[in-house]
């Protein structure tokens, strides 16, 4: 039995689609935001998981599209992009962004806001 290493968060370099490839950056903005699959669409979409997934894999993710991040995207941008969180066919637990067509750039300009906002709230914890 291997013995379980220590973590670390840090944002690793792949290959995306160009279309999306701006939104996923800013959602790496939030440091324990782990993407998983992409597409540029139409409509535009982003898959992850957030924090301690190999813990709780609901509760961190819950927590945070809940509690801070669900509200105060759709307070600054309305229908323009839709948050939810899956439970997938094989049992994992992860959250889903759906950008709609047209409405990119405002979306990552939020959630620039939002990543700056929710850091700095939580540095300050």
């Amino acid at each position: 039995m291997s013995k379980l290493h220590k973590q670390k968060w840090t944002k690793v370099n792949a290959p995306v689609d160009e279309g999306v490839s701006e939104l996923v950056s800013a959602l790496s903005l939030f440091r324990k935001l782990q993407t998983l699959e992409s597409c540029e669409g139409p409509p535009a979409w982003v898959c992850f998981k957030y924090g301690s997934y190999w813990d709780n894999e609901w509760m961190e993710l819950s927590r945070f599209l809940c509690g801070f991040f669900g509200v105060a995207l759709a307070r600054l941008v309305g229908d323009a992009a839709q948050l939810s969180i899956q439970l997938t066919a094989s049992g994992t637990i992860r959250g889903e962004l759906i950008v709609r067509p047209r409405m990119m750039a405002a979306t990552i300009r939020a959630i620039e806001h939002l990543a700056r906002e929710y850091n700095g709230l939580r540095s300050a914890v």
